[in-house]
Formats: C-alpha cells, structure tokens, sequence
C-alpha cells in the first residue's frame, strides 16, 4: 500500500521540528487524547533495570503516566556535540559505500516496499547524496522477516544490514545473536528513556493497534462494545486479523489483553478460544486484513494507525472505521544493525539517522507515529477523541511473551491455527 504525501514543507517541519524537541519530552508513554487535533501528553522520567532473559538481559523501563510538563525534561546537549557525532558516522559510512559498488545498504522492514523511496530516501539523500540510490529496501511480512533474519545469521551470510519492524517479532532474533549489540550514539540527543533502547536496537516509531469494521456491513447495535465481543457467534466468518503466531500487531493485542484480564481460571484462553470459533481469517500482514474490511469481505479486522491513515487520506470516504475501545495499545516499532552487517558504517549512519529530526520527520511522512510523538501530533487526530495509549509490553525485561516468545507463537497458532 502506497503512503500518501502529507504537503508538509521539509524545511519548515524541520525547523518546527528542532522547536518541538525544545519543548516536549518523549518515552515512557501513557498518552491521553484531548480531541481532534489534540496534542500528546508524555513522561521523560524512567527507572532503568534489567533481567535475565536466557543469556542475555533487556533494557527497560518507564512509569506510565497520564501528566507531564516541558519543565520536567532533561535537556541533552546537541548542536556542535550532535553535528560532530553525524559527521563522523557519515565519513566513515561514505569511505565504505564508495567501496561498495551499487549497494551500500540493504533494509530488511515490515513497512510499505515503497516508503524509502518516497519518504526516507528523499530526506536521506539531501542530507548524504553519495549514497542515493545505493538503497536495498526489502519489504517482508512480519513472520518472514523473523525467519530470514535468522536463516541468514546462521548460515553465515548476511545480507541485511538494517532491520525494522516491530519489537516482539524480532526477540527471536535477538536471543540467537543476529543483532549488534550496539546504542547509538544519536540516542543522547533525543530524549530516549531506558525502555525505548534495549541491547540492540532502538525505538523509531510506535505501532498503534486497534480494532476497525465496515460500516456498510456492521449497523450501530453491532458494533463491539469491548475485544470480548469478537467471541459473540454474530460475528462468525467475517473477522480477519493478521496472524497472531507471527507475533507481530494481533499478538501486542492479544498478550495486552492476558496481563489485564488474567488466566488464573483459564478466562484468557476461554476468550482466544472463543475467538477462534468464529473462523477468523488469519493473512500474513495486517495491510491484507485491512483491505479486506475495506471490500467488503470481512466486517471486522485488526489494524494499524499507519495503515488506517493511509487509508482514510487515500479517500475520505472510504468504509473503515476505529472501534472506540479505550485504551488503545501500541508496540514499539525498532530499527536494529545485524550482527555480521555487510555495510556496518552505513547501517550505524542510517540508524543514527532514523531517530534524528529528519528521520522522525521522515517517518512521520509514512504515516507512522514517530517514537518523538509531538513530530506526529497529526496523526493523533485521526484516533477516538477520547484516546488513550499503552504499550502493550510495558516493562520489557518482565515481558512474559519476551522471554519465550516460540512457546507464545505456539500457543497463538494452536489457538488459531497459522
């Protein structure tokens, strides 16, 4: 699916941008809406601790919060000190991609085939045009991208440099060694707080999930009323979620939903189960769930704000609609170098890049909501006036899914099948 472009002038929003981080705090999020237009309250205030996770530990964490106030955040230092870091990862990385030949970088995501070159590569090449069009960008499915990470790192050949996506997915990956365990150094210069910066990757933007349906199909008195309801039989052979087994958006549902109701007496199970019994279709991308609300073959589906934006700005018109269950849950969407990167100086550039300004800005342009939220504060308009946000795993280092998340892919998959 194609990202419509916003009409927003680079050099302003860049500008704006700078002012932004000036004034707003990110990390940590408990993000509660105020209407359309509304702007996003955030928490810069974490307390970072660690655990065990087979060998290997996360980073965490933030208290959520609902409050803030920009007299609150730290400021870093950047301007000469910020300047001086980029400089020295583009040398090194413009030493390495002239050497390169053709490609000088390779991008596994899970985003739109097409968004670097509409959206990131534009900013990136005006920033770096030695390295314009020396740009692999490998779109795969959520379940795919974690397979072909790890296929590649233990047959040693590497062919990715970079990989985004969301977190969850990529665990797997990380538990086996295929990511660098590498911070950027961009990091001290935008306001990251622990949880947003694990071992080996960091947070670029955050994946809001939500339940959609077609209005043309569902009239008002059988809207869902909560996530329970996708169990009523009223519902049976017309729900479509991306696969949950992949770990991906359904599943940051899903586990949401065991941490705040609980299993003690199997109630958790009982909902999935009860789920399942509708036959819900299960495609590989929550892109295809969404365009099968939009036609008219499901009524009802799991998607994304990148998505649903893209969508709604497509044609205003079109038949999707949020089902306005509060609180919304998002998952940290990451970008990660791979442990045996074929390009390393260009993959630290880009990291590096992704949560600069005009990376945020970048990602704001696909319709993401950028990790720095004030930079996608219009994006925010287009959920529920009374939105709040969650993260779906809140303490990674206590993340049941994170710390065995085959056995959770096998549950979601026993549960609902492939």
């Amino acid at each position: 699916m194609r990202r419509s472009r916003t009409g927003i002038s680079t050099t302003v929003a860049a500008v704006v941008i700078v002012i932004v981080f000036i004034v707003a705090g990110v990390g940590g999020y408990f993000i509660v809406g105020g209407g359309s237009g509304s702007s996003s309250s955030t928490t810069s205030s974490s307390a970072a601790t660690s655990s065990a996770v087979t060998s290997s530990s996360f980073s965490t964490s933030s208290t959520l919060s609902s409050t803030s106030s920009a007299s609150s955040i730290s400021s870093t230092s950047s301007g000469p000190n910020q300047t001086a870091v980029m400089a020295g990862l583009a040398s090194a990385a413009q030493t390495e991609c002239a050497a390169a030949g053709q490609t000088c970088l390779t991008i596994y995501t899970t985003q739109d085939a097409g968004n670097w070159a509409e959206y990131y590569g534009p900013l990136f090449d005006q920033q770096y045009p030695w390295a314009a069009g020396k740009v692999d960008y490998v779109s795969l499915s959520a379940s795919d991208e974690t397979t072909t990470v790890l296929s590649d790192y233990k047959a040693h050949n590497p062919i990715a440099d970079l990989v985004t996506g969301t977190l969850a997915p990529l665990i797997p990956d990380y538990q086996a060694g295929a990511f660098l365990n590498y911070t950027s150094p961009e990091v001290q210069f935008m306001n990251y707080t622990a949880n947003a910066v694990g071992p080996a990757w960091v947070d670029t933007d955050l994946a809001i999930v939500f339940m959609i349906y077609n209005p043309s199909l569902l009239p008002a008195n059988e809207v869902p009323t909560s996530w329970a309801s996708l169990a009523n039989p009223i519902y049976k052979g017309g729900i479509e979620f991306q696969s949950a087994a992949s770990l991906s958006i359904t599943a940051a549902e899903f586990y949401y939903l065991y941490e705040t109701m609980g299993n003690s007496s199997g109630q958790w199970t009982s909902l999935m189960r009860g789920i399942a019994a509708n036959h819900p279709l299960l495609p590989s991308t929550a892109g295809q769930a969404e365009s099968a609300v939009l036609n008219g073959q499901a009524k009802i589906g799991i998607d994304t704000l990148d998505s649903f934006v893209t969508a709604i700005k497509g044609d205003p018109n079109a038949p999707l609609k949020i089902v306005d269950l509060e609180p919304l849950v998002y998952t940290p969407g990451v970008v990660a170098i791979t442990s045996d990167a074929p390009h390393p100086a260009m993959a630290k550039l880009v990291e590096a890049w992704l949560i600069s300004a005009q990376g945020q800005l970048a990602t704001y342009q696909t319709n993401h909501l950028p990790y720095q939220t004030a930079v996608g504060t219009p994006l925010l308009s287009f959920l529920p006036a009374d939105y709040k946000l969650v993260d779906a795993y809140s303490t990674y280092s206590n993340t049941a899914l994170f710390q065995n998340p085959g056995s959770w892919s096998d549950t979601f998959e026993n549960i609902f099948g492939g």
